[in-house]
């Protein structure tokens, strides 16, 4: 088995890190592969503005054989905002004879990060892992030499809606009305965002500057926030944000029970409003139910917000839309009480060297609310 030589991915790269994504999906009852084209960089920029991929290339070859990415952002902390690293785009290539030099090779690649961790920006990190990969999550939590210490989390559930047709609208509570957004109302969002972003761990820090910048936000514009007001001012938002312009997820296939009663599950998906099974290499036509943020975390005013984007995002033809919380979030039963879903569950892990492992220890019991727009 040949050296690997790790280094940071600069611009030249693009191509091969698209089809490292493309070609190499996570594994699972469904097989996805979660593309970035026409550029990678440029979907890179929405995980933070600070950025960096690691590749893994063969020293007799060349060729790109792994890669990683390190994102830091400010989030809210224990409250107050600080910046927080994410591990994101952890691939090899599987059709590569790794055997055994997969662990080491993977210590490796984390060695070169614990590296560039050394700049300080971050004291430690989040990832997070779909639960049913196993083999990875085994791997990861390995404890090889130059590893950092992974620290399970949270569990966050990724809620897939197929908004079949209209509802009819919700309520909202006495004296408040819904709006579209625009931008006369960025301040009010910004301000909703910030004060109840701080009530949970791990939610954006937005700005004025930050909430729809072409480089952090690409695609989505004030007029995609459905607002919950209070005369003017702004008590509850949620986003529809469109990212297929530069990110995609793409089914690559089925394994055991789901691939043989695929046919079984579309023929009742079809029957009741579920939304049905691609084919191997279809594109996944969604857009993100993102940004979002209720005073008090209302049920009833969460609810109201979230009828009006269904019936928005019916109408526009999306397949159905993602929406994530985590297992503590006490809005999420107004999802799982109220639509017809499918669901896919990450663990979420805290991930620390030696100087991040008191900051971790110090991470306090509020909501978990890491936006999966963003990850």
């Amino acid at each position: 088995m040949s050296r690997i030589n790790f280094a940071l991915a600069a611009q030249a790269d693009d191509a091969e890190l698209r089809r490292l994504l493309r070609e190499n999906p996570l594994p699972g009852a469904i097989s996805l592969t979660f593309e970035r084209e026409p550029c990678y960089f440029q979907a890179a920029a929405v995980e933070g503005p600070f950025h960096q991929t690691v590749l893994g290339r063969e020293a007799e070859t060349g060729e790109i054989v792994g890669m990683g990415s390190r994102s830091v952002r400010p989030v809210y902390l224990n409250g107050a905002v600080q910046s927080v690293g994410y591990m994101s785009h952890l691939r090899a290539n599987l059709r590569r004879p790794w055997g055994l030099s997969l662990a080491r090779h993977l210590a490796q690649g984390f060695e070169f990060c614990r590296r560039l961790h050394a700049d300080g920006r971050a004291p430690f990190y989040l990832t997070s892992v779909i639960a049913d990969n196993r083999p990875a999550r085994r791997l990861l939590s390995s404890g090889l030499p130059g590893m950092p210490r992974l620290h399970e989390y949270a569990r966050l559930h990724t809620y897939a809606v197929a908004p079949a047709r209209r509802k009819p609208p919700l309520p909202l509570p006495r004296g408040l009305r819904l709006a579209r957004g625009n931008a006369g109302y960025i301040d009010g969002i910004v301000d909703c965002l910030q004060r109840n972003g701080a009530r949970r761990q791990f939610f954006p820090h937005w700005t004025t500057h930050t909430l729809c910048s072409p480089d952090q936000t690409p695609g989505l514009a004030p007029e995609d926030f459905f607002l919950a007001l209070d005369g003017e001012r702004v008590v509850g938002c949620l986003a529809l944000w469109d990212q297929s312009g530069f990110k995609q997820t793409v089914v690559r296939g089925y394994s055991g029970a789901t691939a043989r009663w695929r046919w079984a599950i579309n023929l009742a998906a079809n029957l009741s409003g579920l939304p049905v099974l691609p084919p191997p290499g279809a594109s996944l036509l969604y857009c993100h139910a993102s940004h979002l943020a209720c005073d008090d975390d209302d049920p009833e005013l969460f609810a109201a917000l979230l009828r009006a984007f269904y019936n928005a995002v019916a109408e526009c033809g999306y397949d159905y839309f993602l929406i994530g919380l985590s297992s503590a979030d006490p809005l999420r039963a107004v999802v799982t009480r109220t639509y017809r879903y499918i669901t896919y569950t990450s663990q979420l892990y805290l991930v620390a060297w030696e100087d991040g492992r008191e900051a971790v220890s110090q991470v306090d019991a509020r909501v978990p609310g890491p936006e999966i727009a963003i990850l």
